[in-house]
């Protein structure tokens, strides 16, 4: 039987804290204009997340640099569950026991999505991850009680899986559309509705009337910051389960790194900012980033709904193939046409509590997700 110390003498591995300290050799070794670039990480430093600290991890094998992970430490906190969300006696009896921090580690990035967070140029050396984080946590000497694969392009093997007590994590879904190919405006789209759907969607845009929108610079961004993270905190409190929440200056990094290819919205009524929505640009796909609400404005002018048409304006008028939707409000957005995908991720839980508490808010988040959330066929 193969045991971790026989293991852990094949690959070593350096943990860098900061990663312009590793940039030159990092940027070298991944193909051009990977997710992993550091500039792209670099950014998420500058925004200086609450309870995220990041790490660079590179692997080698008899001095060859094989492969790269990134790394985020995430304190896990109660102020993250929504315990007040249609309260149970279960749920009060978690509340009571369960640890105030629990240390989580994640490969890839809490707040995006199709962002994997190892690259081995030899693909067939991939499975080295697994001994890669049980090597940083040794040398770290962090002590997470969950470990987060996330967002993996492909299936690990099993016997890799078991040998590491890691398990595919099935919980995980995210709402797209993709483009057909005669949609060439927005009113292609609306006219490829069912009757209901259809009306549904006219008498929505409807509403928008009087909202006003700008897209914002960086510069605006930050201007706007209080604005904005008072907006975000709108629909954040209203969430099952916050894994990590953002702040203004994430969405102000990330417009100066991407630049064109990040848009920040803002939604106006009567000059007042009441929402904002952003979008993240790909090759060939889009993806509704991050959104922010008045809530009582969104009663009376549809502002999520809007979003949503919007959204899909956006990806038809770019002529991109695919728009990723996110994964809460999965009704609304099958209602526009979105079907669910699952996303491949791979957890290890060292600590029983934890693990029926990933299981309890699992169930509970997708049981409200799901709501009346039957198959359907909103086009003709």
């Amino acid at each position: 039987m193969v045991t971790n110390r026989q293991l852990h003498l094949k690959i070593t591995i350096t943990i860098a804290k900061q990663i312009n300290s590793i940039q030159q050799s990092w940027d070298a070794f991944l193909p051009a204009a990977h997710h992993l670039e550091s500039r792209h990480l670099q950014a998420f430093e500058n925004a200086g997340i609450e309870n995220i600290q990041c790490n660079y991890i590179q692997v080698f094998l008899q001095n060859e640099l094989i492969g790269i992970l990134y790394l985020q430490q995430f304190s896990f906190e109660h102020q993250h569950l929504n315990f007040n969300s249609n309260p149970t006696l279960s749920l009060k009896l978690l509340q009571f026991i369960l640890p105030a921090r629990i240390p989580v580690l994640i490969c890839g990035h809490l707040f995006r999505i199709n962002f994997e967070g190892y690259y081995f140029k030899d693909e067939t050396q991939q499975s080295y991850l697994f001994e890669a984080i049980d090597l940083f946590c040794s040398q770290s000497r962090y002590k997470p009680r969950g470990i987060i694969i996330k967002d993996c392009t492909g299936n690990f093997r099993q016997k890799d899986c078991r040998l590491f007590n890691y398990r595919y994590f099935d919980g995980d879904v995210t709402m797209e559309i993709s483009r057909k190919p005669e949609w060439l405006r927005f009113e292609d789209y609306t006219s490829s509705l069912k009757k209901d759907y259809r009306q549904r969607a006219k008498k929505i845009q409807h509403n928008f009337d009087g909202i006003c929108t700008k897209e914002l610079t960086a510069g605006e961004i930050r201007e706007q910051a209080a604005i904005i993270e008072q907006l975000y905190w709108n629909v954040v409190n209203r969430q099952t389960v916050k894994l990590g929440t953002i702040n203004a200056a994430y969405l102000y990094e990330l417009k100066k790194d991407l630049q064109k290819d990040f848009e920040f919205h803002a939604m106006y009524r009567n000059g007042q900012m009441v929402g904002f929505y952003t979008f993240i640009f790909y090759k060939e796909s889009m993806e509704t980033h991050f959104i922010g609400l008045d809530y009582e404005v969104n009663k009376s002018h549809n502002l999520y709904f809007n979003i949503l048409f919007i959204s899909i304006r956006k990806m038809i008028e770019q002529q991109c193939e695919l728009l990723e939707l996110g994964r809460t409000g999965r009704e609304a957005k099958a209602n526009a046409g979105a079907l669910p995908r699952q996303v491949f991720n791979y957890i290890k839980v060292n600590n029983l509590l934890v693990d029926l508490t990933i299981n309890f808010f699992r169930k509970r988040f997708n049981s409200i997700a799901n709501y009346n959330l039957a198959e359907r066929t909103v086009f003709k």
